[in-house]
């Protein structure tokens, strides 16, 4: 989307957040997120989730219609929705790497000299993203993809191959909208908002799969291990032992949602169109290994 595109509704919204105190914007989202988590009647939960497939466009093909009919006990519970089985079928091959979560992909950007990572709309190096230099400098040569979760979409991440998770970190930091309109105002966005990092050992070297808050997200959740929403301080937490995962289990919940970023070592190639925002989903092919034809 170019600057002229960007609607002035969502450049004004970008502008009152970013001038916003940090307990302010932090503060809206924890409301918004109680609120989603709120139980509701299930008429009043049909209704409002019915009003929200329709302004949203949400596909409910892939959930189950018992689900729907019977109704959710919260809004969370349906935004978090697990999808029937089969409906996002996982490539198996071995030299793959699938994609970890359904959404936007806005981009693959070669991690340069200083870990820098530069892409449309932002521009950060990965040792803020991380809030870890040494594990930064591991994936210089490589590969920074995201993937932006609209609001329509599947909510939960997944891991992108055969692995071990050795550790998850828990960084604070802001909750302002990743938008266009927002990436305009802070580039460095993704490294200033706050952030639930998986960082795995695999076939393909160490990755981590970076799940990036924003506004409206009343937390996120881990699978594997129990973290603390919305930390105050850096929460690092090892696997000991470390947690052996298959290609395609679940890592992670958005409640309420925003973007993930995988980063990937040297040796792995895209397989997916690069050059404009393509949409993906969980499960099909992102990256293959340079070595193989």
């Amino acid at each position: 989307m170019s600057d002229r595109e960007i609607p002035w509704r969502a450049r004004l919204a970008a502008a009152v957040l970013d001038v916003s105190p940090d307990w302010g914007a932090s503060a809206a989202s924890k409301a918004l997120g109680a609120a989603a988590r709120a139980r509701l009647p299930r008429p009043l939960s049909r209704a409002f989730v019915s009003a929200y497939v329709r302004y949203f466009g949400v596909d409910l093909e892939d959930v189950d219609p018992r689900s729907m009919q019977d109704g959710y006990d919260s809004f969370n519970a349906f935004f978090t929705r697990r999808l029937r089985p089969g409906a996002r079928p996982v490539d198996s091959r071995r030299e793959v790497l699938s994609a970890p979560c359904d959404g936007l992909l806005r981009g693959m950007a070669p991690i340069e000299r200083d870990t820098a990572v530069v892409a449309k709309g932002h521009k950060y190096t990965l040792g803020e993203l991380l809030a870890d230099d040494a594990l930064a400098e591991s994936f210089l040569g490589g590969l920074a993809t995201t993937i932006y979760l609209h609001p329509r979409d599947y909510h939960r991440v997944h891991t992108p191959c055969d692995g071990t998770a050795q550790r998850v970190v828990a960084v604070p930091g802001r909750l302002l909208p990743v938008t266009a309109a927002a990436l305009e105002r802070a580039p460095r966005l993704f490294a200033l908002n706050e952030r639930l990092i998986h960082v795995l050992d695999t076939p393909f070297g160490t990755i981590a799969v970076v799940m990036i808050a924003a506004f409206g997200v009343g937390h996120m959740s881990c699978a594997y291990r129990h973290i603390a929403p919305h930390p105050r301080e850096i929460q690092r937490v090892e696997c000991d032992p470390p947690v052996r995962l298959r290609k395609g289990d679940e890592l992670g919940v958005f409640h309420l949602g925003s973007t993930v970023v995988v980063l990937t070592q040297a040796g792995v190639r895209p397989l997916a169109p690069t050059d404009e925002p393509t949409a993906v989903r969980m499960g099909q092919p992102l990256l293959q290994r340079g070595d193989v034809a």
